[in-house]
């Protein structure tokens, strides 16, 4: 056990030997880590030190860096702009040079360029002669740009004083250049808006939620309406886009602003369950009208503001985002009340034109409850209206800013969106209180007096109807101011106080315009039927308004008033200011003195005949002013015409005998001087074809003579005896002399002209008095300066039969040709058997036979004078024949030609008398 304790012990003190030596190890080694630590902290120390010193020495020359840094990127922004605008001036010096050399070709070969069908892709792009960037549509917006920088310079030209410093040759380079560039311009915009026109027509819904949306199967593609209004807002702002754009709409998402059946509802009605109907179909077509408007109105608005604003740059993947600025122009808000403007306030198809045709459909109604019923209507009318205006701001609230603009931008923070949807805000402000101004236009409009307006609008719309023609209307002058109507209605009273002026054609400005300007303007069919057509609507609206109807309601005294106003005006607007004029100025037109020169006879009659100065345009006129005034009595007074509901069938139904004879008086007066100055002008016209008769027959006959082309004629004094005073032995080439034949051929085709133009008993007076005219011109001629030969006698006989046949086309008395044939046997019958001829075969100057009984002796004795063997001359002296002084010896009748012969009285009037009195 001892030796066991003694080798523990000893174990135990070697442990804590062992030990102790391992402690006092470890705190040497302690002791030296420690101070190598602190030597290492110290290090440490000295480095961060250091580089603390060296960062704030970098930090310091990274602020002078920097500042030079800035320095630096402003120069090369400044550069880069200035190499931008160089770039730009580059780009349109080139695009001017290729302008200017496409200009200088066009005008060195010649050739005109086809601009128009080169851009519109008429021509293939490989024969184009201009450059792709026009010709080619997907560069529309370069080109569309191009041109705007092009017509700046042409514009900066006259606004610098560059442009006088110019050499001519270069200001006329620059000019053809311009001319250029404008026509370029032109077609350019007639494509983009033909383009855009296409695209909206062909239509599609509208879905505005994604720019892939416009390009799927029966989306409207309003992604490239955009294009196409970006491209076309450098014309001009894009104002002529607006304007189609705008006719566009209305016309083909509106066309029941073009239904008139809103106003055919409020007609006259018998009872009150009928005209409550009325009532409530109007009231429905109206609601119907106006949510129509609304409608397509919020849709329009949300393409407005999708089309017409401008996208930004592309994106991510190409598509467009819009820029938040892009409305603070306003231009969509312009499109919008462009819209607007015409939806409501156009004057003819307008929503207030509608609202107005409806009052004026009610206003003539008759009957006594017409104020009621219109009073009704404005109700409705202000109902509807209150509620299509408020749903039209809000609208213009909500849906004028595409949806998810912001979104599309989101790089924005929320207070720039803010800011610029202040400047919206004040647009939108304006296009709210634009339809706050209309509303209270279309509420505030009231009823003006009917028949003031009626007599104004019809008075208007007559003028209106030559004015379109191009013709001229003189204006009246106080003292004319309305004088007709108040002799029409001074004396009964009544509600009438317009009156209309007399402002009748221009006579002088109808006279340049000749007989063609004539016809083609005032005197054309649809111009004559104008008038007319507007006056029976008066009548009409007059007759529903007043009354007269069935069971004869309404006030018979007034209706008899405005009925006789209105064809009161109508015979002043007719006669005074239309037909008075126009027939006058027709007669004025022919020119009654012939050509000095004669006429070169025969005529060609292969060739349309001479008009002996009445042009067939004069006859047409005449005819169409005849077919007026019976279209004016037909459409206006149609008397015994049951079912009219014309001037004298109201007149009757009102019983009002004072104005209907009032209203006859005034149909009288208008025809009467109408018919007075129509035969002032044919009595011209007459006048004009007998001094051209005369023209032909004396001047041309006598002429041809002169020529030699006839055979002279020579008295033994050498005077000429005319066309008829034929040799002996002579042979008779032609059937009629060439004066007689050419005056026959233009009769002939004249009477087609006058046969067209009158009326029977008209023709037949016209050519009664033309056939004695004609026949005074021949006997005239024939007793004081032809003599006739046998020979000659047979040519004459033939001319006398052929100018009656041209005689007997019309007429009924034309004895005094009968005449003129049997008196012609004095020229053919040798002297020895002239007493049989004269007397008869008694030969007793009394017994009534004979030449002496059928034409008179003394008219027989003078024609027989005329013969050329009727006195010789002897020792130089004129004698008569033994032959005639034997005659007359043995008849025991003086020589009525010893004395002065009046030729006055062997006219055929004369003839005409003569036999009236027998």
């Amino acid at each position: 056990l001892l030796e066991a304790l003694s080798q523990a012990s000893q174990t135990c003190t070697s442990l804590v030997d062992q030990t102790s030596l391992a402690v006092r190890d470890a705190t040497d080694a302690m002791a030296e880590a420690e101070d190598a630590y602190h030597i290492k902290l110290e290090a440490h120390t000295m480095l961060a030190n250091r580089a603390a010193e060296q960062s704030e020495k970098i930090e310091e020359q990274f602020r002078t860096n920097g500042r030079a840094a800035l320095k630096i990127g402003q120069q090369l922004e400044m550069a880069e702009a200035k190499k931008r605008q160089c770039d730009t001036a580059s780009l349109l010096i080139r695009q001017w040079w290729m302008m200017e050399n496409l200009a200088e070709q066009e005008e060195s070969s010649n050739e005109v360029l086809q601009v128009d069908e080169e851009v519109r892709g008429a021509i293939p792009s490989s024969s184009c002669r201009m450059d792709p960037l026009f010709t080619r549509p997907e560069n529309s917006l370069e080109a569309a740009r191009a041109l705007k920088a092009l017509r700046t310079v042409v514009k900066s030209r006259g606004n610098s004083a560059s442009g006088a410093l110019l050499d001519p040759v270069s200001r006329h380079r620059f000019d053809v250049t311009s001319r250029l560039i404008q026509r370029t311009s032109a077609a350019l915009e007639a494509r983009l808006i033909e383009s855009f026109s296409e695209i909206y027509a062909a239509g599609g819904t509208y879905d505005f939620t994604s720019p892939e949306a416009a390009s799927r199967q029966g989306r409207l593609n309003w992604i490239e309406l955009r294009n196409l209004a970006m491209a076309l807002s450098y014309f001009d702002g894009g104002r002529g886009l607006h304007k189609r754009y705008v006719q566009m709409v209305v016309t083909s998402r509106l066309p029941e602003l073009y239904d008139d059946d809103i106003a055919d509802d409020s007609g006259s009605n018998e009872d009150s369950d009928d005209e409550q109907l009325d009532m409530d179909s109007m009231r429905h077509k109206l609601s119907n009208l106006f949510h129509r408007v609304c409608e397509v109105c919020t849709a329009e608005f949300q393409l407005i503001a999708n089309v017409f604003s401008s996208p930004a740059t592309p994106g991510k993947g190409g598509d467009a985002t819009f820029e938040l600025t892009s409305l603070s122009d306003a231009i969509p808000f312009q499109v919008a009340r462009a819209l607007l403007q015409r939806v409501i306030s156009d004057p003819y198809d307008g929503l207030q034109a509608r609202i107005n045709d409806v009052l004026d459909s009610i206003d003539r109604r008759g009957d006594f409850d017409a104020g009621t019923k219109k009073l009704d209507t404005f109700v409705v009318i202000h109902e509807k209206a209150a509620g299509l205006f408020t749903m039209l701001k809000e609208s213009a609230q909500t849906m004028l800013i595409p949806a998810g603009k912001s979104s599309r931008n989101g790089d924005r923070s929320a207070e720039e969106y803010q800011a610029v949807s202040d400047e919206n805000a004040r647009a939108v402000a304006s296009l709210i209180q634009f339809l706050t101004s209309q509303e209270m236009s279309l509420s505030s409009s009231h009823r003006r007096g009917y028949l003031n307006l009626e007599l104004r609008l019809l008075h208007h719309e007559c003028c209106y109807c030559l004015d379109r023609t191009g013709a001229k209307l003189v204006m009246p002058t106080k003292s004319d101011t309305g004088r007709h109507n108040t002799a029409a209605l001074g004396h009964l009273g009544g509600p009438a106080t317009y009156e209309a002026p007399v402002m009748p054609l221009d006579k002088q400005h109808l006279t340049k315009a000749g007989f063609s300007g004539l016809l083609n303007g005032p005197l054309k069919q649809t111009v004559l039927r104008q008038p007319l057509m507007h006056a029976t609507d008066s009548l009409a609206r007059a007759r529903l308004m007043f009354g007269v109807g069935q069971g004869g309601f309404g006030d018979m005294d007034s209706t008899a008033r405005v009925i006789t106003g209105i064809f009161s005006q109508m015979c002043t607007f007719y006669g005074s200011s239309f037909l008075f004029p126009i027939i006058e100025v027709l007669g004025n037109l022919l020119d009654t003195n012939p050509p000095s020169a004669p006429p070169n006879l025969p005529f060609d009659e292969n060739s349309p005949a001479p008009d002996l100065g009445v042009d067939g345009s004069f006859w047409a006129g005449i005819e169409r002013v005849h077919s007026a005034a019976k279209a004016f009595d037909r459409e206006l007074w149609a008397e015994q015409r049951a079912g009219s509901e014309r001037v004298w069938e109201i007149l009757n139904a009102t019983g009002s005998h004072t104005t209907l004879t009032l209203a006859k008086d005034q149909r009288m007066s208008f025809f009467q001087e109408l018919e007075e100055r129509g035969e002032t002008a044919i009595l011209r016209a007459l006048d004009t074809i007998s001094t051209h008769i005369q023209w032909v027959l004396v001047a041309g006959g006598e002429n041809m003579i002169k020529n030699r082309v006839l055979h002279n004629f020579s008295d033994k004094s050498g005077a000429s005896g005319g066309p008829y005073a034929v040799p002996a032995g002579s042979s008779l080439e032609n059937a009629n002399s060439p004066a007689v034949k050419s005056l026959t051929f233009c009769l002939r085709a004249q009477f087609v002209h006058i046969q067209a133009a009158l009326t029977p008993q008209s023709l037949s007076a016209f050519w009664t008095a033309l056939s004695m005219r004609l026949y005074d011109i021949l006997v005239t001629r024939l007793l004081q300066h032809y003599y006739v030969s046998m020979v000659g006698a047979v040519k004459l006989s033939r001319d006398v039969e052929a100018l009656r046949s041209v005689a007997m086309l019309a007429g009924t008395d034309h004895q005094h040709w009968d005449q003129l044939r049997e008196l012609l046997t004095v020229y053919m019958t040798p002297p020895n058997a002239l007493k049989t001829i004269l007397v008869g075969p008694e030969g007793d100057p009394n017994s009534g036979k004979g030449l002496f009984g059928q034409a008179g002796k003394v008219q027989a004795l003078v024609f027989m004078s005329r013969r050329i063997d009727y006195r010789v001359k002897i020792n130089n002296v004129f004698q008569k024949s033994t032959w005639v002084v034997e005659l007359l010896e043995d008849l025991g009748v003086p020589d009525p030609t010893d004395g002065a012969v009046n030729i006055a009285l062997y006219s055929a009037q004369s003839l005409r008398n003569r036999r009236l009195k027998l």
